[in-house]
Protein backbone atom coordinates (compact mmCIF):
# COMPACT_ATOMS: atom_id res chain seq x y z
CA UNK A 1 0.00 0.00 0.00
CA UNK A 2 2.97 2.39 0.72
CA UNK A 3 4.69 1.77 -2.46
CA UNK A 4 1.24 2.26 -4.58
CA UNK A 5 1.27 5.71 -3.22
CA UNK A 6 4.95 6.23 -3.73
CA UNK A 7 3.91 5.38 -7.40
CA UNK A 8 1.13 7.68 -7.53
CA UNK A 9 2.95 10.60 -6.08
CA UNK A 10 5.49 9.85 -8.59
CA UNK A 11 3.11 9.76 -11.37
CA UNK A 12 1.68 13.16 -10.04
CA UNK A 13 5.33 14.28 -10.11
CA UNK A 14 5.57 13.46 -14.15
CA UNK A 15 2.49 15.35 -15.12
CA UNK A 16 4.02 18.30 -13.24
CA UNK A 17 7.60 17.63 -15.04
CA UNK A 18 5.51 17.55 -18.36
CA UNK A 19 3.93 20.52 -17.47
CA UNK A 20 7.15 22.30 -16.90
CA UNK A 21 9.36 21.00 -19.79
CA UNK A 22 6.20 22.35 -22.23
CA UNK A 23 5.70 25.55 -20.89
CA UNK A 24 9.49 26.65 -19.34
CA UNK A 25 11.22 26.52 -23.27
CA UNK A 26 8.27 28.73 -24.54
CA UNK A 27 8.66 31.36 -21.91
CA UNK A 28 5.36 30.52 -20.34
CA UNK A 29 4.18 30.62 -16.55
CA UNK A 30 4.31 27.22 -14.42
CA UNK A 31 1.04 28.60 -12.43
CA UNK A 32 -0.99 30.26 -15.16
CA UNK A 33 -2.63 30.10 -17.25
CA UNK A 34 -4.22 26.74 -16.30
CA UNK A 35 -4.15 23.58 -18.34
CA UNK A 36 -5.39 23.88 -21.56
CA UNK A 37 -5.79 22.36 -25.30
CA UNK A 38 -2.69 23.80 -26.82
CA UNK A 39 -4.73 23.41 -30.53
CA UNK A 40 -8.33 24.44 -29.49
CA UNK A 41 -7.03 26.38 -26.25
CA UNK A 42 -9.85 24.59 -23.97
CA UNK A 43 -9.14 24.99 -20.32
CA UNK A 44 -8.76 20.99 -19.01
CA UNK A 45 -11.51 19.82 -16.70
CA UNK A 46 -10.30 18.19 -12.95
CA UNK A 47 -10.93 14.52 -14.10
CA UNK A 48 -9.03 15.28 -17.55
CA UNK A 49 -5.64 15.79 -15.45
CA UNK A 50 -5.21 12.70 -13.58
CA UNK A 51 -2.22 11.19 -14.14
CA UNK A 52 -1.93 8.28 -16.71
CA UNK A 53 -5.70 7.57 -16.61
CA UNK A 54 -6.50 10.42 -18.22
CA UNK A 55 -4.79 10.39 -21.42
CA UNK A 56 -5.59 6.16 -21.51
CA UNK A 57 -9.30 7.17 -21.36
CA UNK A 58 -8.89 9.77 -23.76
CA UNK A 59 -6.47 7.67 -26.08
CA UNK A 60 -3.96 10.63 -26.28
CA UNK A 61 -6.76 12.88 -27.34
CA UNK A 62 -8.34 16.05 -26.99
CA UNK A 63 -12.05 15.31 -25.70
CA UNK A 64 -13.01 18.57 -27.78
CA UNK A 65 -11.06 19.11 -30.95
CA UNK A 66 -9.68 15.62 -31.07
CA UNK A 67 -6.38 16.50 -31.85
CA UNK A 68 -3.82 14.31 -30.51
CA UNK A 69 -1.13 15.48 -27.84
CA UNK A 70 0.21 11.75 -27.98
CA UNK A 71 1.26 9.34 -24.89
CA UNK A 72 4.73 11.07 -24.72
CA UNK A 73 2.74 12.38 -21.48
CA UNK A 74 2.08 9.57 -20.10
CA UNK A 75 5.44 7.30 -20.73
CA UNK A 76 6.81 10.13 -18.29
CA UNK A 77 3.97 9.46 -15.24
CA UNK A 78 4.44 5.89 -15.22
CA UNK A 79 8.80 6.46 -15.75
CA UNK A 80 8.55 8.70 -12.77
CA UNK A 81 5.89 6.29 -10.70
CA UNK A 82 8.02 3.55 -11.68
CA UNK A 83 11.41 5.47 -10.59
CA UNK A 84 9.80 6.67 -7.27
CA UNK A 85 8.64 3.29 -6.22
CA UNK A 86 11.74 1.82 -7.23
CA UNK A 87 13.58 3.73 -5.04
CA UNK A 88 11.22 3.25 -1.95
CA UNK A 89 11.60 -0.19 -3.08
CA UNK A 90 15.49 -0.43 -2.94
CA UNK A 91 15.85 1.58 0.22
CA UNK A 92 13.36 0.11 2.61
CA UNK A 93 12.33 -2.91 1.36
CA UNK A 94 15.82 -5.19 2.22
CA UNK A 95 19.66 -4.26 3.28
CA UNK A 96 20.84 -4.17 -0.71
CA UNK A 97 21.89 -0.47 -0.74
CA UNK A 98 24.77 -0.76 0.55
CA UNK A 99 26.00 -4.70 1.09
CA UNK A 100 28.77 -5.60 3.33
CA UNK A 101 29.36 -2.51 5.39
CA UNK A 102 28.01 -0.38 8.28
CA UNK A 103 25.65 1.48 6.09
CA UNK A 104 23.38 -2.11 4.73
CA UNK A 105 20.88 -1.29 7.64
CA UNK A 106 20.96 2.91 7.78
CA UNK A 107 17.84 2.83 5.76
CA UNK A 108 15.59 0.05 6.87
CA UNK A 109 16.53 0.24 10.36
CA UNK A 110 15.73 3.84 10.09
CA UNK A 111 12.86 3.78 8.27
CA UNK A 112 10.71 5.75 6.01
CA UNK A 113 9.48 8.65 8.15
CA UNK A 114 12.76 9.14 10.58
CA UNK A 115 14.87 9.39 6.66
CA UNK A 116 12.02 11.52 5.17
CA UNK A 117 14.50 14.49 4.42
CA UNK A 118 17.27 12.49 2.84
CA UNK A 119 14.69 10.55 0.91
CA UNK A 120 13.15 13.95 -0.35
CA UNK A 121 16.29 15.23 -1.59
CA UNK A 122 16.53 11.78 -3.62
CA UNK A 123 12.65 12.35 -4.90
CA UNK A 124 13.60 16.02 -5.85
CA UNK A 125 17.05 14.80 -7.61
CA UNK A 126 15.03 12.67 -9.75
CA UNK A 127 12.53 15.14 -10.51
CA UNK A 128 14.80 17.75 -11.74
CA UNK A 129 17.08 15.13 -13.50
CA UNK A 130 14.21 14.12 -15.70
CA UNK A 131 13.21 17.92 -16.34
CA UNK A 132 16.29 18.81 -17.19
CA UNK A 133 16.50 16.02 -19.62
CA UNK A 134 13.36 16.57 -21.23
CA UNK A 135 13.73 20.12 -21.86
CA UNK A 136 17.68 19.62 -22.74
CA UNK A 137 16.41 16.69 -25.74
CA UNK A 138 14.35 18.87 -26.91
CA UNK A 139 15.83 22.42 -27.36
CA UNK A 140 19.67 21.36 -26.27
CA UNK A 141 19.85 23.81 -23.47
CA UNK A 142 19.58 22.78 -19.37
CA UNK A 143 17.99 25.57 -17.21
CA UNK A 144 20.95 25.80 -14.22
CA UNK A 145 18.48 27.25 -12.29
CA UNK A 146 17.11 23.79 -11.50
CA UNK A 147 20.24 22.29 -10.86
CA UNK A 148 21.16 24.70 -8.36
CA UNK A 149 17.86 24.81 -6.52
CA UNK A 150 18.78 20.98 -6.15
CA UNK A 151 22.18 21.44 -5.24
CA UNK A 152 20.65 24.09 -2.42
CA UNK A 153 17.58 21.73 -1.65
CA UNK A 154 20.22 18.87 -0.89
CA UNK A 155 22.48 20.62 1.09
CA UNK A 156 19.74 21.66 3.47
CA UNK A 157 17.75 18.50 3.60
CA UNK A 158 20.58 16.41 4.68
CA UNK A 159 21.45 19.02 7.30
CA UNK A 160 17.71 18.35 8.19
CA UNK A 161 18.60 14.92 8.86
CA UNK A 162 21.45 15.54 10.82
CA UNK A 163 18.70 16.96 13.14
CA UNK A 164 17.06 13.32 13.38
CA UNK A 165 18.27 12.56 16.97
CA UNK A 166 18.02 8.96 16.52
CA UNK A 167 19.72 9.14 13.05
CA UNK A 168 22.42 11.46 14.27
CA UNK A 169 23.55 8.83 17.03
CA UNK A 170 24.49 6.23 14.37
CA UNK A 171 26.71 8.15 12.79
CA UNK A 172 29.75 8.17 15.10
CA UNK A 173 29.51 4.38 14.85
CA UNK A 174 30.10 4.78 10.48
CA UNK A 175 25.97 4.46 9.94
CA UNK A 176 24.79 6.74 7.43
CA UNK A 177 22.87 7.44 4.09
CA UNK A 178 25.89 8.13 2.14
CA UNK A 179 29.55 7.14 2.17
CA UNK A 180 31.35 9.02 5.25
CA UNK A 181 34.87 11.11 4.86
CA UNK A 182 37.85 11.99 6.57
CA UNK A 183 37.05 15.08 8.43
CA UNK A 184 40.10 16.71 6.43
CA UNK A 185 38.90 16.23 2.94
CA UNK A 186 35.51 17.56 4.23
CA UNK A 187 37.04 20.58 5.56
CA UNK A 188 38.75 20.80 1.91
CA UNK A 189 35.64 20.46 0.20
CA UNK A 190 33.67 22.71 2.35
CA UNK A 191 36.18 25.37 1.37
CA UNK A 192 36.21 24.69 -2.13
CA UNK A 193 32.59 25.87 -1.75
CA UNK A 194 33.61 29.12 -0.38
CA UNK A 195 36.48 29.50 -3.72
CA UNK A 196 33.47 28.54 -5.68
CA UNK A 197 31.20 31.37 -4.43
CA UNK A 198 34.47 33.73 -4.60
CA UNK A 199 34.59 32.95 -8.47
CA UNK A 200 31.06 33.49 -9.16
CA UNK A 201 31.63 36.61 -7.44
CA UNK A 202 34.63 37.80 -9.49
CA UNK A 203 33.00 36.57 -12.49
CA UNK A 204 30.11 38.96 -11.58
CA UNK A 205 32.26 42.04 -11.17
CA UNK A 206 34.30 41.30 -14.42
CA UNK A 207 37.04 40.54 -13.00
CA UNK A 208 36.78 37.18 -14.74
CA UNK A 209 36.05 37.06 -17.97
CA UNK A 210 32.88 35.48 -19.15
CA UNK A 211 33.31 32.35 -21.19
CA UNK A 212 30.46 32.80 -24.10
CA UNK A 213 30.47 30.57 -27.57
CA UNK A 214 28.17 31.75 -30.22
CA UNK A 215 26.09 28.50 -30.82
CA UNK A 216 24.73 29.65 -33.75
CA UNK A 217 27.46 29.55 -35.62
CA UNK A 218 28.46 25.83 -37.57
CA UNK A 219 32.12 26.49 -37.82
CA UNK A 220 33.65 27.99 -34.59
CA UNK A 221 37.30 28.17 -35.11
CA UNK A 222 39.63 26.60 -32.78
CA UNK A 223 41.33 29.15 -31.61
CA UNK A 224 38.31 30.95 -30.28
CA UNK A 225 37.28 27.49 -28.62
CA UNK A 226 40.56 27.48 -26.78
CA UNK A 227 40.37 31.05 -25.35
CA UNK A 228 37.19 30.49 -24.27
CA UNK A 229 38.68 27.29 -22.68
CA UNK A 230 41.12 29.02 -20.66
CA UNK A 231 38.58 31.67 -19.37
CA UNK A 232 36.96 28.70 -17.73
CA UNK A 233 40.41 27.67 -16.13
CA UNK A 234 40.59 31.08 -14.59
CA UNK A 235 37.34 30.28 -13.37
CA UNK A 236 38.03 27.24 -11.47
CA UNK A 237 41.29 28.65 -10.37
CA UNK A 238 40.00 29.94 -6.88
CA UNK A 239 38.02 26.73 -6.56
CA UNK A 240 41.08 24.85 -6.96
CA UNK A 241 43.38 27.06 -4.56
CA UNK A 242 40.61 26.78 -1.71
CA UNK A 243 40.43 22.99 -1.70
CA UNK A 244 44.22 23.06 -1.57
CA UNK A 245 44.11 25.39 1.32
CA UNK A 246 41.26 23.52 3.25
CA UNK A 247 43.20 20.23 3.14
CA UNK A 248 46.09 21.86 4.13
CA UNK A 249 44.54 23.21 7.38
CA UNK A 250 42.16 20.21 7.52
CA UNK A 251 45.69 18.39 9.06
CA UNK A 252 45.78 20.35 12.61
CA UNK A 253 43.76 19.24 15.51
CA UNK A 254 41.79 22.43 16.49
CA UNK A 255 40.54 22.48 12.76
CA UNK A 256 39.60 18.56 13.07
CA UNK A 257 37.98 18.92 16.23
CA UNK A 258 35.81 22.15 15.39
CA UNK A 259 34.76 20.05 12.32
CA UNK A 260 34.45 16.85 13.65
CA UNK A 261 30.61 16.31 13.74
CA UNK A 262 27.56 15.05 11.90
CA UNK A 263 26.53 18.51 10.87
CA UNK A 264 29.49 19.60 9.48
CA UNK A 265 30.27 16.30 8.27
CA UNK A 266 27.07 16.58 5.91
CA UNK A 267 28.31 19.70 4.15
CA UNK A 268 31.52 18.02 3.67
CA UNK A 269 30.01 14.67 2.12
CA UNK A 270 27.52 17.08 0.31
CA UNK A 271 30.38 19.67 -0.99
CA UNK A 272 32.49 16.73 -2.35
CA UNK A 273 29.88 14.98 -4.21
CA UNK A 274 29.53 18.20 -5.99
CA UNK A 275 32.35 18.88 -6.61
CA UNK A 276 33.52 15.16 -8.09
CA UNK A 277 30.75 15.30 -9.75
CA UNK A 278 31.12 18.80 -11.50
CA UNK A 279 34.78 17.94 -11.69
CA UNK A 280 34.62 15.41 -13.87
CA UNK A 281 32.14 16.73 -16.61
CA UNK A 282 34.28 20.33 -16.51
CA UNK A 283 37.93 18.81 -16.62
CA UNK A 284 36.52 16.30 -19.71
CA UNK A 285 35.08 19.30 -21.22
CA UNK A 286 38.13 21.52 -21.25
CA UNK A 287 40.76 19.19 -21.82
CA UNK A 288 38.82 17.77 -25.21
CA UNK A 289 38.16 21.23 -26.11
CA UNK A 290 41.39 22.08 -25.73
CA UNK A 291 42.72 18.57 -27.70
CA UNK A 292 40.41 18.67 -30.35
CA UNK A 293 39.84 22.14 -30.96
CA UNK A 294 35.53 22.01 -30.32
CA UNK A 295 33.27 22.16 -27.75
CA UNK A 296 33.28 18.76 -25.62
CA UNK A 297 29.57 18.42 -23.85
CA UNK A 298 28.14 21.49 -22.32
CA UNK A 299 28.32 22.96 -19.49
CA UNK A 300 24.76 22.07 -18.58
CA UNK A 301 26.23 18.76 -18.29
CA UNK A 302 28.53 19.87 -15.39
CA UNK A 303 25.90 21.48 -13.87
CA UNK A 304 23.65 17.78 -14.05
CA UNK A 305 26.72 15.79 -12.40
CA UNK A 306 27.07 18.15 -9.74
CA UNK A 307 23.49 18.24 -8.46
CA UNK A 308 23.59 14.52 -8.31
CA UNK A 309 26.68 14.31 -6.86
CA UNK A 310 25.67 16.73 -3.92
CA UNK A 311 22.25 14.75 -3.44
CA UNK A 312 23.69 10.56 -3.84
CA UNK A 313 27.23 10.88 -3.19
CA UNK A 314 30.30 11.28 -4.85
CA UNK A 315 30.56 7.25 -5.50
CA UNK A 316 27.06 7.21 -7.41
CA UNK A 317 28.73 10.61 -9.57
CA UNK A 318 31.44 8.63 -10.44
CA UNK A 319 29.43 5.70 -11.59
CA UNK A 320 27.76 7.51 -13.14
CA UNK A 321 30.37 9.47 -15.33
CA UNK A 322 31.66 6.35 -16.21
CA UNK A 323 28.47 4.06 -17.48
CA UNK A 324 27.23 7.04 -19.13
CA UNK A 325 28.98 6.60 -22.04
CA UNK A 326 28.35 3.27 -22.57
CA UNK A 327 24.49 4.14 -22.24
CA UNK A 328 24.77 6.84 -24.53
CA UNK A 329 26.52 4.47 -26.66
CA UNK A 330 24.36 1.88 -26.97
CA UNK A 331 21.25 3.70 -27.67
CA UNK A 332 22.81 5.38 -30.67
CA UNK A 333 23.64 1.87 -31.80
CA UNK A 334 20.11 0.56 -31.39
CA UNK A 335 18.21 4.16 -33.04
CA UNK A 336 20.61 4.34 -35.73
CA UNK A 337 20.08 1.10 -36.31
CA UNK A 338 16.57 1.32 -36.48
CA UNK A 339 16.24 4.45 -38.33
CA UNK A 340 18.32 3.42 -41.26
CA UNK A 341 15.41 0.59 -41.37
CA UNK A 342 13.48 2.96 -41.36
CA UNK A 343 14.60 5.06 -43.82
CA UNK A 344 14.68 8.30 -41.06
CA UNK A 345 18.02 10.42 -40.43
CA UNK A 346 19.15 10.72 -37.07
CA UNK A 347 18.87 13.30 -34.94
CA UNK A 348 21.77 14.64 -32.55
CA UNK A 349 20.70 13.82 -28.89
CA UNK A 350 22.23 15.99 -26.21
CA UNK A 351 24.75 14.43 -23.23
CA UNK A 352 22.38 15.42 -20.87
CA UNK A 353 19.72 12.56 -21.06
CA UNK A 354 22.42 9.99 -20.69
CA UNK A 355 24.03 11.26 -17.43
CA UNK A 356 20.23 11.36 -15.92
CA UNK A 357 19.66 7.40 -17.00
CA UNK A 358 23.20 6.66 -15.81
CA UNK A 359 22.78 8.26 -12.35
CA UNK A 360 19.34 6.35 -11.61
CA UNK A 361 20.67 3.27 -13.14
CA UNK A 362 23.96 3.92 -10.60
CA UNK A 363 22.43 4.26 -8.09
CA UNK A 364 19.19 1.96 -8.10
CA UNK A 365 21.54 -0.65 -9.04
CA UNK A 366 23.96 -0.04 -6.53
CA UNK A 367 24.52 -3.42 -5.06
CA UNK A 368 25.50 -5.15 -7.97
CA UNK A 369 27.21 -2.25 -10.21
CA UNK A 370 29.66 -1.85 -7.06
CA UNK A 371 30.11 -5.27 -6.59
CA UNK A 372 30.82 -5.69 -10.45
CA UNK A 373 33.24 -2.76 -10.04
CA UNK A 374 35.27 -4.49 -6.68
CA UNK A 375 35.33 -7.56 -8.57
CA UNK A 376 36.70 -6.14 -12.01
CA UNK A 377 39.44 -4.09 -10.16
CA UNK A 378 40.29 -6.30 -7.51
CA UNK A 379 40.09 -9.98 -8.91
CA UNK A 380 41.87 -11.62 -6.71
CA UNK A 381 41.45 -10.22 -3.47
CA UNK A 382 39.57 -12.52 -0.97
Amino acid sequence: MQGFFVFAAGACVGSFINLIAWRLPRGQGIIQPESHCGACGRSLAWFENIPVLSCLILRGRCRTCRTSFGFEHVVVELAMGALFFATYLMLYAGPWRFPATEQAWWWTRNGPIATLPALIAILICWSTLATVSLIDARTFFVPIRMTAATTIAAFVLWRMQALVPSVAEAFPRGRWGMDILPTRLCVAAVVAMVGLLMSNVLLWRGVIPRSVIDYEQEIIPASLIRSEMLKEIYFLLPIIGAFALGYWLGQFEIIQERCDGVTFAVYGMCSFGFLVGAALIWFTRILASLAFGREAMGLGDVHILGAAGATLGWKIAVITFFMAPFIALTWLAISGGLNRIRGIQSQEIPYGPYLAIACAVSFLGNPWVEAFLVALLTPNAQ
